[in-house]
């Protein structure tokens, strides 16, 4: 988890930093950039300075989070671990037309993605995860609607058999809806959940087994292509329970 989203998850941390600046008192650099972040969000600065007693409200929660992650999204183009991947990044989805304000979402949800997206416990930021996922971006906000089509008929059609090019025809299309159905964005454990559950989990055990075989395939084409980087695939191939993950 980056520092700034574990620092201002905590509303007494939120709410003293928005107070001192009301009150003009001197501030450090991280809550300068969080008191930016709350003035370009004015409505989840008020939800977070309306919140009272010790419980949030699920729209404050929801707040929090916002300012958090897009606090450390604006923290990392100042890191010099990440300033350079951050800033291609940026201009990549700046050239394909995003706002600021998408540009800024789509790298606060890598953050996001790094702090809770999965089940191992790490105690420091993952510098080299937010690193190559940043690095998804520039393949990932180039790719068209034609070219997510292309993709999908070329994995399609190598199947082996009728069999296996019906399980890789379901679940191209099922993973690109799925997580690519408002644009490209990077392919996480969320979206692996739900094409699973949908998908894959209630069926024979031979469709089953073919559709799982088809979901590690298309993830190594999406990381021949750059969509995927390798510490991505490695954590969704054994989310699937793939062995050789």
């Amino acid at each position: 988890m980056h520092p700034l989203i574990a620092r201002f998850l905590s509303l007494e941390a939120a709410r003293e930093t928005l107070r001192k600046e009301k009150a003009g008192e001197a501030l450090d650099a991280e809550e300068q950039i969080f008191t930016a972040t709350a003035a370009a969000h004015p409505q989840q600065r008020a939800e977070v300075l309306g919140v009272t007693g010790r419980k949030l409200a699920s729209d404050s929660q929801a707040s929090l989070v916002l300012l958090a992650a897009h606090t450390a999204a604006r923290a990392i183009a100042h890191d010099s671990r990440l300033a350079p991947a951050t800033a291609k990044a940026r201009e990549a989805l700046t050239s394909e037309g995003a706002s600021e304000e998408e540009t800024e979402s789509f790298i606060a949800s890598i953050l996001l993605e790094e702090a809770f997206g999965y089940d191992e416990e790490v105690d420091s930021f993952d510098t080299a995860f937010v690193g190559e996922a940043l690095g998804e971006i520039p393949a990932l906000a180039s790719l068209t609607r034609e070219g997510v089509d292309a993709l999908m008929m070329k994995f399609s059609q190598k199947g082996a058999t009728d069999a296996e090019r019906t399980a890789r025809a379901h679940i191209a299309k099922r993973l690109f809806d799925i997580a690519w159905s408002e644009g490209p964005t990077p392919i996480n454990p969320e979206h692996m959940d739900v094409l699973v559950e949908s998908d894959i989990a209630d069926q024979s055990e031979e469709v089953q087994e073919a559709r799982l075989r088809a979901t590690v395939e298309l993830l190594q084409l999406l990381s021949q292509q750059g969509l995927i980087g390798p510490m991505r695939l490695s954590r969704l191939r054994a989310q699937l329970g793939d062995e050789d993950a």
